[in-house]
């Protein structure tokens, strides 16, 4: 890797999650992380694409790469990240169970079907592969509005009900990455 580039939005992301984590949880939280994108990484080796750099971005980290030019290969790469995941979870067992949590839903989250998410990469492609570009972003478009909408609702229940705010925080940041994944920017 060449270049590690930091967008604004990241710094508001650190922000909001030393807001609402303790140091061990933060710590805890990029250490899966990073064991995460060595999955992604480790595939796209396997799969001899080039990687240029890492953006930290407001929605997270992302690896910059050559593109993938095979339908499976995006699936290989964009479930590596999550299979790291599970796998990191599974090899902690009740040694670090904070790692092990954590891990754990990263890995979930991240195979949800709402892009630039992994799951939503690989149903895109898996889509496209099938019906084509047009028809997959159509689709995945709206499952991805779908599953915004039903957290945003359900989150303002939640906050109703006395849960308090996390899980709004959680769907609005989950409403950011659709809609930068749909060309609707925010950063």
């Amino acid at each position: 890797m060449k270049r590690i580039d930091l967008q604004p939005g990241a710094v508001l992301l650190l922000g909001v999650l030393l807001f609402l984590l303790r140091p061990l949880e933060l710590l805890t939280l990029f250490l899966a992380a990073g064991v995460h994108e060595l999955g992604h990484l480790l595939m796209l080796s396997l799969l001899g694409v080039p990687v240029y750099g890492f953006t930290l971005t407001m929605t997270g980290p992302v690896l910059n790469c050559a593109p993938v030019s095979l339908w499976y290969e995006t699936i290989l790469s964009a479930l590596a990240g999550p299979a790291a995941g599970l796998l990191l979870w599974v090899l902690t067992g009740s040694q670090w169970l904070l790692l092990g949590e954590i891990s754990l839903f990263l890995s979930l989250l991240n195979l949800l079907p709402v892009l630039p998410l992994d799951g939503g990469r690989a149903l895109m492609a898996f889509l496209s592969f099938l019906f084509g570009e047009t028809a997959a972003e159509k689709f995945t478009s709206r499952i991805g509005a779908v599953l915004c909408g039903g957290m945003l609702f359900g989150s303002l229940l939640a906050a109703a009900e006395g849960y308090g705010i996390t899980f709004a925080v959680f769907a609005a940041w989950m409403a950011v990455l659709a809609c930068q994944a749909h060309g609707i920017v925010v950063k």
